[in-house]
């Protein structure tokens, strides 16, 4: 993806339209169309941009602790598409967000990534649940799979709704479940920052 010059207009246009209290639909709406954004610019303004009062509240809960809930799709289905190149960013809150729209939920590779970001959590002397959704396909194989290798993972019905209800560190990108979360740490972008370069938005535009 070719960030344009104007993307970086449309970015300024658009976070000030949110820090002056506007929908984000509409202001989407009307930066999309003076710029003639593309679809993939226009998700990359939508996944990225925050006004400066969510920033300030999510650098607020950001911390690390010894005991963090990992939202498992989530954190795969990031990682995953972050290697494929498939478009991740460092996006204005400090996380790191994909334009996949969770396309790789059935992906053969999911379960080695979790291995992998599980040592990683190991590493830092981390302890650690998986939480899978128990609604995806082969989710409960995949979490039996994980557990025979000592990795900690269970499936939950609501997925979101376990995440969001810890008092723990939670390890999630999705901006909903931040909101609503205690505590939270960008443990995906430390993790991939061993791996490859990720643009920063809005200063690589």
């Amino acid at each position: 993806m070719i960030l344009r010059k104007e993307l970086k207009e449309a970015y300024i246009d658009y976070k000030y339209l949110l820090n002056r209290g506007y929908n984000r639909k509409p202001a989407l709406d009307l930066v999309t169309g003076r710029y003639s954004l593309s679809f993939k610019e226009r998700l990359l303004l939508y996944r990225c941009t925050h006004s400066d009062e969510e920033i300030k509240e999510i650098k607020e809960k950001t911390i690390l602790e010894k005991n963090v809930v990992i939202d498992g799709y989530n954190v795969a289905i990031t990682i995953l598409n972050a290697l494929d190149n498939d478009e991740a960013f460092i996006c204005d809150d400090g996380f790191v967000r994909d334009l996949g729209l969770g396309s790789k939920k059935g992906d053969d590779r999911i379960e080695d990534i979790l291995i992998l970001f599980a040592e990683f959590c190991y590493s830092l002397g981390l302890s650690f649940t998986i939480i899978l959704d128990s609604q995806i396909s082969h989710s409960g194989e995949l979490a039996s799979n994980l557990r025979k290798r000592g990795i900690n993972a269970k499936t939950v019905n609501k997925a979101d709704k376990t995440v969001m209800s810890s008092e723990l560190t939670i390890i999630s990108n999705d901006f909903v479940i931040m909101k609503n979360s205690v505590k939270l740490f960008d443990l995906v972008g430390l993790f991939l920052k061993g791996y490859i370069y990720l643009p920063k938005i809005p200063e690589d535009i």
